[in-house]
């Protein structure tokens, strides 16, 4: 928690309204200086404010908004609430009062709800307020199978808390509920021997526009994963995150290397990334750098090598490294998560590479904002979707105020 604390004398303010009749209206907005008209102690009360919200800004090593770009309102009841640029700070609380020639103000913020340290190389989609689900774009989900029920649930959960305008997720004709949020739309297929109709797939994908699909999470390994797989590559036309068995599929049929879309962003953990090299583990972790390159280069993709530290790999050899490591996120489900995540981003328009390390950024920040909170064990994969909503507003404010000094 920070907090901000300021006292300003209300006859300063009155005499210096005197000398400097522009003061407030240069300093304030036009709502406050209609407020305050006359009443020089709710304008030193807001002068207060405007320092206290700086200072827990200050505190926190976060960018200094200026003066004009703070401002005060009242909610509905009477509370003041405090603004930053003209919009609400998540997680600032302000208090305010005057008595004896006095008026003090006191801001805090919230651990949870604290503007997030953005690296330079990481971006969010804008979200315009004027925006509609078709803005953000549609993710569909093609994961899940009698064994792995809830691959397809949490990478739909993932690409939801991601802002994905609208999710689709196929589903097996006799199963049309499978557990999903009801927010995500039901894509029915035919499914036979653990595995959902290519033929199906196909023909849905074919009259699909704009659909970003996020494939493999528990797709498992049944003789008609392979055909499954291919058709997604061959028919993923807004761009695609290959995730677990669909990569898995790509190891074991040779095939399918040719037919991995350009732009497409895979997200092997370091067995997965062995499998695709053929290697072990141990040997991609030695050199995780190495590996991630010779993926990203052999399949003309963006390759995310999960783990502490993930690695965004480009087909050029770039190669950036997010600096978050937790045991919080050594949990089934998390990559389920993070493909979802990184689907919704390329639904809202990023690019592959842009896509990957934002969603990397963001999955691994809200794994650790959650366990500074709770604890690094025990963790569930759908709390850390869940996290992201406030996780991505926390990165957006510092991302505002970079933009803003």
């Amino acid at each position: 928690m920070a907090t901000g604390v300021d006292v300003a004398e209300v006859a300063r303010i009155a005499r210096l309204l005197e000398r400097r009749p522009r003061f407030a209206e240069k300093l304030f907005s036009p709502e406050e200086v209609e407020y305050c008209a006359g009443r020089p102690e709710r304008l030193a009360v807001r002068w207060a404010a405007k320092e206290a919200v700086r200072k827990v800004h200050g505190s926190l090593g976060l960018p200094l908004p200026l003066y004009p770009q703070i401002s005060v309102r009242h909610r509905r009841g009477g509370a003041p609430e405090a603004l930053v640029l003209g919009h609400p700070v998540p997680g600032l609380e302000i208090s305010l009062t005057h008595d004896a020639g006095v008026a003090v103000a006191v801001a805090v913020m919230t651990a949870s709800s604290l503007p997030l340290s953005v690296p330079e190389q990481v971006v969010l989609p804008s979200r315009p307020p004027t925006g509609n689900k078709g803005t953000f774009g549609t993710v569909l989900v093609v994961a899940g199978s009698p064994q792995f029920p809830g691959a397809a649930e949490l990478a739909c959960r993932g690409a939801l808390r991601g802002g994905a305008g609208k999710v689709r997720c196929v589903v097996a004709m006799d199963h049309p509920a499978a557990g999903l949020p009801p927010e995500v739309i039901r894509v029915p297929l035919s499914a036979d021997s653990g595995h959902y109709s290519s033929a199906d797939l196909a023909r849905h994908l074919a009259d699909a526009q704009g659909e970003v699909v996020v494939a493999g999470p528990g797709l498992g390994a049944s003789d008609g994963v392979g055909e499954l797989v291919a058709t997604v590559f061959r028919s993923a036309r807004a761009g695609l995150v290959a995730d677990a068995d669909a990569l898995n599929a790509v190891s074991r049929i040779p095939d399918l290397r040719s037919l991995v879309p350009p732009g497409s962003v895979l997200t092997p953990h370091p067995l997965e990334a062995a499998r695709l090299l053929g290697t072990t583990a141990a040997a991609v972790q030695a050199d995780r750098g190495a590996a991630a390159r010779k993926l990203a280069a052999g399949l003309s993709a963006v390759v995310v090598l999960k783990g502490a530290g993930s690695l965004v790999a480009e087909p050029s050899g770039e190669l950036w490294r997010d600096a978050h490591a937790t045991s919080a996120l050594a949990i089934g489900g998390a990559g389920d998560v993070l493909a979802g995540l990184i689907g919704a981003l390329m639904a809202q328009g990023h690019g592959a590479a842009d896509a990957a390390r934002a969603g990397v950024f963001l999955h691994a920040a809200a794994g650790t904002r959650i366990a500074d909170r709770r604890g690094r064990a025990g963790l569930l994969a759908s709390e850390v979707a869940d996290e992201l909503v406030e996780t991505q507003e926390a990165a957006r404010l510092w991302l505002e105020g970079r933009a803003h000094p």
